[in-house]
């Protein structure tokens, strides 16, 4: 189903159950016992059709290979069928709080569980997210028998009131209130299932008997539960403000939706960039992150940029990615127009400060332990990689004071000061290349992303031209216009440019899978590796005392050919006992040898590199890395590097 009928079929469905919302229900509630009814009828019919052709060779003494033959392939996919049905779900992660480290938290969860009638919780989880979550997880797949977590971030308590906390605790619980909550879950649990016996039949060896038996069935059953289950878990969405409503009123729960979504931006746009940006001057990472966080989100932000993200967050519009609808359409559910907003109202304590007590100084303790021990290791690379770059900067200043830069000095120039200073520091820079070069990549994007952040719409078309011109361009070119199109309220066109993502991601899996080997079928051409990059590359295996010779060459791509993938081959030197009596030791020690240089030495492009055979005698089973040193003397002709 394509996304425009699908879409087409989730405005039609939520018409119906807004007119019907009981009948929708029996609806779904339907379609979803016709997949099981599905399910187990295949399943029957598979085993009975066995069975019977069992019973005919054991009674008719017709037992050979072709009936065992036979009645296997009506078992394999009644089995198949049959392991896709338990559904598996991970575990949430989290520091686990207990009701003795947090009594107050503990209250509040087990009242509005009360009030709302949701069954309990067997474990909170505090976590570094600005989010807060309910997960099921169903301990007997999809029959159920459901292990309740509630996930709270503890930066979203450091940025609320208690009041405004309780509005978001209420939501969540909400999802679970009364009947509609397990229901839901239950349709939820039966579109996994499916997702899960489709991925089955498209990756399972030998399923192709079962995805010619079910696959039409599924391709159509699947989009369809998928819209009508979506449409329900919207309403479910609105019906968990009400309950957070009911809980605190309308004035709390609006306020907690648009501070929710003001913050959210201001750390990730604002806080966490210059966290980030401390690492051009410090060569140890921030040891209390979470710290200085909430003492950030204590002080009301400034009215213009507080301003600027709530017209943000009010000119995303309701679409079809997402079951959760925009922040206006909730805010008009509860009330308040766009343009008669609630006054918003400062609280002295926080939600973290109230039900988090005397634990909250030793949680957030422990994950700025935890931030620092995790990010510590690329800090200081990310550090060293600024100090080596200020040096290359300093220099190509002074050239550009007495000289004119060529085309790459200035890219380099303009590079190198974005990632020194950030992008608007490089802004004229990246324009002077663009006057040398109109269609550079580099500086188009860089251009186009500080457009993007101002909300020009002209860095969409600096964007598409580095998407033309630059295939590592494409992804991140196109996430940037589908967010601010997003933004902008403008789902129609943002929803081309996702369908562009999904195009260039199959392309890109293509891509990685056709990089991922090399064996005698691919085409091997003549490598066109600088002599620069060569003669690196020949100082470095100098100091491998046990390689003999290494040749070079160049493997011929289909998809993004421009992105050359280089095949070195290396010929390692072995003693007489080594070479007819340990092969296989051989083997392994020449794995080890590849797996450090692949680690070390600093390709300028993706390398393969792989060893020739070390006894004509290995079993090309076990080892099948190895590729034929005939084939590759003859496309090298010479190698690069002997000894």
């Amino acid at each position: 189903m394509t996304q425009e009928k699908f879409d087409e079929l989730v405005r039609q469905l939520e018409s119906y159950s807004q007119q019907y919302p009981n009948m929708y229900k029996l609806r779904v509630a339907a379609l979803a016992a016709f997949g099981y009814l599905y399910i187990f009828v295949a399943i029957a019919l598979l085993l009975g059709v066995a069975i019977f052709i069992g019973a005919i060779a054991i009674y008719g003494h017709f037992i050979n290979k072709f009936t065992i033959y036979l009645v296997l392939i009506f078992i394999v996919p009644a089995f198949m069928i049959l392991r896709s049905l338990w559904v598996t779900f991970p575990e949430p992660t989290g520091t686990r709080l207990n009701r003795k480290q947090v009594p107050e938290l503990f209250a509040l969860v087990n009242r509005l569980t009360k009030s709302l009638q949701a069954p309990p919780f067997h474990q909170i989880l505090l976590t570094t997210e600005f989010n807060a979550s309910v997960v099921q997880v169903p301990r007997l797949g999809i029959f159920g028998w459901q292990k309740n977590y509630l996930i709270l971030g503890l930066p979203l308590m450091q940025s609320l009131s208690p009041e405004q906390f309780q509005a978001v605790l209420a939501h969540e619980i909400g999802h679970l209130s009364g009947n509609h909550s397990r229901f839901a879950g239950w349709i939820y649990r039966v579109r996994k299932t499916w997702m899960q016996i489709l991925e089955r039949f498209q990756t399972d060896q030998g399923a192709e008997v079962v995805a010619m038996s079910f696959y039409g069935f599924i391709n159509w059953y699947s989009p369809l539960l998928n819209a009508y289950s979506f449409v329900l878990a919207r309403a479910n969405e609105y019906e968990a403000d009400r309950c957070a409503a009911d809980s605190v009123g309308n004035q709390h729960t609006a306020e907690a939706l648009i501070l929710i979504g003001v913050k959210s931006q201001y750390i990730d746009n604002s806080y966490w960039k210059n966290v980030g940006q401390q690492v051009n001057t410090q060569p140890e990472p921030p040891t209390a992150p979470f710290a200085d966080l909430a003492q950030s989100l204590q002080h009301e932000i400034e009215p213009e940029t507080y301003n600027k993200l709530l017209e943000r967050s009010l000119a995303i519009k309701t679409d079809n990615s997402d079951t959760h609808p925009c922040l206006s359409d909730r805010l008009q559910a509860l009330g308040f127009n766009p343009s008669s907003l609630p006054v918003m109202s400062f609280s002295p304590v926080t939600a973290g400060q109230q039900f988090l007590g005397n634990a909250l100084s030793h949680l957030t303790e422990q994950f700025d332990r935890q931030w620092y021990e995790n990010i510590k290791a690329s800090w200081k690379e990310r550090f060293t990689y600024i100090q080596d770059l200020q040096i290359a900067l300093q220099a190509i200043e002074e050239k550009a004071k007495s000289e004119i830069l060529n085309l790459t000095e200035a890219w380099n120039r303009a590079f190198w000061t974005s990632e020194i200073m950030g992008d608007r520091a490089a802004l004229p820079l990246a324009q002077n290349v663009i006057a040398m070069q109109a269609d550079h990549a580099g500086a188009n994007y860089l251009l186009g992303r500080v457009l993007i952040e101002d909300a020009d719409p002209y860095g969409i078309e600096h964007l598409e031209i580095a998407m033309e011109g630059d295939v590592d361009a494409y992804i991140p070119s196109c996430e940037l216009i589908y967010g601010f199109l997003k933004q902008q309220g403008k789902n129609d066109e943002a929803q081309k440019y996702q369908q562009k993502l999904e195009s260039h991601y199959q392309k890109v899996y293509l891509a990685q899978q056709e990089r991922a080997t090399v064996s005698c079928f691919d085409a091997l051409i003549t490598h066109d590796l600088p002599e620069e990059e060569v003669n690196k590359l020949q100082q470095y295996l100098s100091h491998y005392k046990n390689i003999e010779a290494c040749y070079l060459v160049r493997k011929h791509l289909k998809h993004f050919p421009e992105k050359s993938m280089y095949v070195m081959a290396i010929r390692c030197r072995h003693s007489f006992w080594t070479r007819f009596r340990l092969s296989a030791r051989a083997l392994k020690k020449e794995q080890e040898a590849i797996a450090k240089i692949v680690k070390e030495f600093q390709f300028a492009n993706y390398t393969y590199v792989t060893v020739f055979a070390s006894d004509r005698s290995f079993n090309k089973q076990e080892f099948p890395y190895v590729i034929s040193e005939d084939y590759i003397k003859k496309v090298a002709g010479k190698p690069i590097y002997q000894s």
